[in-house]
């Protein structure tokens, strides 16, 4: 199917819509996995409410990425560094870049997926949610990357990807 907002997505049962979306991140183009969820109780027509949080969303991104790349920044320094690993600080050095500037965040993480959720969950406002993989902690086993949660194109949550599902 060729939605207007959402291009050319195809319907996954127990999934919803998949397709591709174009952001630039970091001064690089991205074509990273679009997932529209829906409630499949309610059908799997995509909504209004969901085109404009794709919309909005991407109509602000230019203002949205500054504010994103500070807030990545201070959730890795103050969340996520050091809080697991290895114990040897040699070891836990490798594991735990120094991350402190923009270039050195866009090196780090790589968005890879923009999720519009139902619209259930679109009471508090436009909800979108992009997701990160990222190279520090080790070997990410369990995919556990970055998630961040915007309500109306502002951050109200980061943690990890699962806070998408």
């Amino acid at each position: 199917m060729v939605d207007e907002v959402f291009g050319h997505i195809s319907y996954e049962d127990g999934y919803g819509w998949n397709g591709e979306f174009p952001l630039e991140f970091g001064g690089s183009w991205h074509n990273i996995q679009l997932l529209v969820q829906v409630d499949e109780d309610e059908g799997t027509d995509i909504t209004d409410a969901q085109r404009n949080a794709l919309q909005c969303f991407d109509e602000k991104w230019d203002f949205i990425e500054p504010v994103l790349v500070e807030a990545l920044i201070h959730y890795y320094n103050n969340e996520e560094k050091y809080s697991y690993g290895p114990e040897n600080e040699e070891e836990a050095a490798l594991w735990w870049p120094d991350i402190n500037s923009y270039g050195e965040l866009v090196n780090a993480v790589t968005p890879e997926t923009l999720i519009i959720p139902p619209d259930y969950l679109m009471e508090k406002g436009r909800r979108v949610y992009l997701l990160f993989d990222r190279t520090w902690g080790g070997e990410d086993l369990d995919d556990n990357g970055i998630g961040v949660c915007f309500i109306d194109e502002k951050i109200v949550e980061i943690g990890y990807k699962d806070i998408a599902f």
